[in-house]
């Protein structure tokens, strides 16, 4: 399905399942992402939000379905190939070491080599270069950070979040997945990290979030998709709904019948 300027999706997700045997987590799920939208994936406990999200970044195989990236297929088979596919994907646990430093988290995997003979013969690690780029962006995104040395256990659940949020900015190239990005923070907390997810787009990027809070979804979102026991019941544009409408679309008490 193209979007309304007529452009096609970003990302185009079809007949994606998953089974367990003969449990099924998934079931056909289809998943249009359109480019510098928020994306709403909401649902009941073990409606199939989290096992969906997996299945698209390779962290799980798929049963079956293919997945698209501006109209090509690819093959999408662990974390590594998602992000080479330039999507990057923020977990409930934040995937933070919480004995390293910020800039060792914002880095992992990923870290600056110094451009001199330390570096191309012992691999040395260029932290100034490191440190900088990270001061840049926590500038830019309004992450009030000071210290970016002090281990990650340190920090307050919201400026965790933050960082994990950053660190989408900083290499995620195309589309950024949250899963359940609020979870266990407070009010303020809750609001400055959702400030972020809409920061997000204004730095190029397309989103697809998984959450249970509906305010988040009616004030942020641009579209929401329905699960219901591991399969799709509903994709709605968030204009044209209400918290009531979602509610009964989750628990099937209302059905959709554009799904």
């Amino acid at each position: 399905m193209a979007s309304q300027d007529g452009k096609k999706p970003i990302l185009r997700a079809r007949g994606v399942s998953k089974h367990y045997g003969g449990v099924v987590a998934l079931e056909t799920v289809d998943l249009d992402l359109h480019e510098g939208e928020v994306l709403a994936v909401v649902g009941d406990n073990g409606a199939g939000k989290s096992t969906l999200i997996k299945a698209l970044t390779g962290a799980i195989p798929k049963t079956s379905g293919t997945i698209e990236m501006d109209g090509h297929e690819v093959q999408i088979n662990s974390p590594t190939d998602a992000k080479a596919a330039g999507i990057e994907t923020v977990y409930q646990d934040l995937a933070l070491v919480n004995e390293l430093s910020i800039t060792k988290n914002m880095f992992l995997g990923r870290e600056l080599i110094r451009n001199d003979i330390l570096g191309r013969l012992f691999g040395t690690l260029d932290f100034p270069k490191m440190d900088a780029e990270i001061r840049a962006l926590f500038q830019k995104l309004d992450i009030r950070i000071a210290d970016i040395y002090r281990e990650a256990e340190a920090f307050s659940g919201g400026q965790r979040q933050a960082v994990a949020l950053a660190k989408t900015v900083m290499f995620g190239k195309r589309i950024a997945i949250l899963d359940e990005p609020t979870a266990a923070l407070g009010v303020r907390e809750s609001k400055m990290a959702m400030d972020l997810v809409r920061s997000l787009k204004d730095h190029g990027l397309s989103v697809i979030m998984i959450t249970h809070n509906m305010q988040h979804v009616m004030n942020y979102c641009d579209r929401v998709m329905v699960l219901r026991l591991g399969r799709l019941a509903a994709v709605r544009d968030v204009k044209d709904v209400d918290g009531d409408t979602l509610v009964g679309l989750i628990t099937g008490a209302s059905e959709d019948k554009a799904a």
